[in-house]
């Protein structure tokens, strides 16, 4: 009986879930290491920062030239990402 209350939770979360649209554009990510931004960086290489931290945490220290849009607004101001060959979010 005690497992019912688990299972009923689960089941009412997953129902709410759905697959992504078929539309949606495939992209290309990878990880890319700190040395590396680094290096593009020093390179003078082109590569956009987004740091996806909150306003707060950008405030108080970020990359400099990174471009501060908090994860949670990231949806509604994609509009702002520059699509460039190399976008770094952190």
């Amino acid at each position: 009986m005690r497992w019912l209350l688990p299972i009923g939770l689960a089941v009412t979360m997953l129902a709410g879930v759905t697959p992504a649209p078929a539309d949606d554009p495939e992209v290309p990510e990878r990880y890319i290491k700190v040395d590396e931004v680094k290096a593009r960086l020093d390179q003078q290489k082109p590569v956009v920062i987004v740091d996806v931290r909150p306003k707060e945490q950008y405030d108080a220290t970020h990359i400099r030239g990174a471009v501060s849009i908090p994860l949670r607004e990231l949806p509604n101001r994609l509009a702002e990402v520059p699509k460039t060959d190399v976008l770094v979010l952190y």
